[in-house]
């Protein structure tokens, strides 16, 4: 997913959209105070209803009480706040507007003091599972994440190991989910994802192409930690425009839950009644039990948001919430 300073002018030839490293909850300020938006995910996960997500920035983290209220009665049962960034020596920064750590401490409070609490409301409704992405199209986070696996490891005295416990001890955090669209390095990411388990993460994988990397990187994760991989967040729009869960993404036992767009600068564009349509489908083909939707901040405050989460839902044979 790339980053843009205005999410509605993102090239449709590009990975996936994503929101800019700058600006990307200031740029939507103004208009998310307005809209006041919403979203998350349905119920706890069951047998018949797995992870249904959204996907959101700054309308997340930036303190709307009608965004939180929102998310929280949405239906969705997954909320991936995007997008951290990982810098050389190891801070972790959300959009590149909040920094959430430096050299081992969670400095989050000094930008958005209310978010640990934010997203705790969150999960009092029917968010049961937040997970952050790291990553985009852009260049640099996992290439740094690479460097800094084989300088220095990735073991208590690494300071990805030091950063990522802070930030399992100050926010509630279940899952990271990998969104690597430049680096393709599996040793690091191996090693990286193994110290998430350690830490009490699940992790999740988002990709749009390259399917024989993914397979085999899930693989060689869950074979040096059993079940830490625990899901698939597979971009079936943008630059994964035409993928399809039931063909050339096979993952074994780990499930893959396709992302559908809500916005036309993000092909194809589907509306929550065409997203219900293409769950069943995918549903009837290879059985999947989720989804998610692409992006939050595009359709806050609007009733879209319960809309993508009903439909989602009632697509995967799920009864709608």
């Amino acid at each position: 997913m790339q980053r843009s300073n205005d999410i509605t002018s993102i090239a449709t030839d590009q990975p996936r959209p994503k929101r800019p490293r700058r600006n990307v909850g200031r740029s939507r300020a103004a208009s998310a105070l307005i809209l006041l938006g919403t979203g998350a995910f349905a119920g706890a996960a069951d047998a018949q209803t797995g992870y249904v997500g959204i996907l959101g920035g700054g309308p997340v983290y930036m303190h709307i009480p009608l965004n939180i209220k929102e998310l929280k009665k949405s239906g969705f049962n997954e909320l991936i706040v995007w997008s951290v960034e990982v810098n050389s020596t190891g801070d972790l920064n959300l959009n590149g507007e909040f920094p959430l750590t430096s050299a081992g401490v969670y400095i989050g409070n000094q930008t958005h003091p209310d978010f640990p609490a934010d997203l705790a409301k969150i999960r009092q409704g029917t968010v049961k599972r937040v997970t952050f992405s790291i990553g985009s199209s852009n260049y640099g986070d996992w290439e740094d994440i690479k460097s800094l696996v084989d300088a220095q490891g990735t073991g208590p005295d690494s300071i990805l190991y030091k950063d990522f416990a802070a930030l399992k001890a100050a926010l509630p955090v279940d899952a990271i989910d990998f969104d690597d669209e430049n680096s393709y390095d599996s040793a690091s990411s191996v090693k990286f994802a193994v110290m998430l388990g350690k830490l009490g993460y699940k992790v999740t994988m988002n990709p749009y192409v390259n399917a024989d990397y993914w397979t085999s990187l899930v693989q060689q994760i869950n074979n040096k930690r059993a079940n830490t991989v625990d899901g698939i967040h597979l971009q079936a729009f943008a630059g994964g425009n035409g993928n399809s869960p039931c063909a050339d993404w096979n993952f074994g036992s780990v499930p893959v839950y396709p992302g559908i767009s809500d916005q036309s600068s993000a092909p194809p564009y589907l509306t929550p009644k065409q997203t219900k349509v293409a769950m069943q489908d995918w549903h009837k083909q290879c059985g999947i039990t989720g989804g998610w939707v692409w992006i939050f901040d595009q359709i806050a405050g609007t009733n879209q948001v319960r809309k993508y989460a009903q439909a989602i839902t009632a697509g995967v044979g799920g009864a709608a919430r």
